[in-house]
């Protein structure tokens, strides 16, 4: 069986570009790109490889460094919109759908992890590790025990 979620790449790559100016534009799809992160997560094995492939192009496109020097204009006019964004009261909903598409940018890349077996492999070699160690486990609070994980996680992945 293949699930499908209807992304409308496009609409990400204009806000991305500075070309959506509409409080309400920004509201539905970072509305939008919340449920699809939801879906994507629960249905990622059900997906084809295509599809897969298509998510994973599209994430890694979007931590890639953009194309081209970023000069002096692009940089004016990054600041205009924001200035614009501030004055016409759209710069929560923009900031929403920033970290709407970051989410569903992390939530790819966590699925593309997640079914890598030498991440796996990583994880469960650190895991192991913790337990077997646990007496030189700093105190961690609960709120930060996940963000401390995930840094050990990357440690190790990093050593591999």
């Amino acid at each position: 069986m293949s699930s499908a979620v209807l992304i409308d790449f496009e609409q990400i790559y204009q806000v991305r570009g500075n070309k959506v100016s509409s409080a309400a534009k920004f509201d539905e799809l970072a509305s939008r790109l919340k449920k699809a992160s939801r879906e994507i997560k629960t249905e990622w094995n059900n997906f084809s490889s295509e599809q897969r492939d298509a998510l994973r192009d599209f994430a890694y496109s979007f931590i890639e460094p953009t194309q081209g020097a970023t000069g002096f204009l692009d940089i004016l006019k990054a600041k205009i919109y924001l200035l614009f964004l501030n004055l016409t009261s759209q710069r929560e909903s923009y900031d929403a759908c920033i970290d709407a598409i970051d989410f569903l940018v992390d939530t790819i890349l966590d699925c593309i992890e997640q079914n890598d077996p030498e991440y796996q492999a990583v994880l469960s070699d650190t895991l192991e590790e913790l337990r077997l160690n646990y007496e030189r486990i700093p105190e961690v609070k609960p709120e930060d025990s996940s963000a401390w994980l995930r840094n050990i996680i990357d440690e190790a992945i990093a050593e591999v």
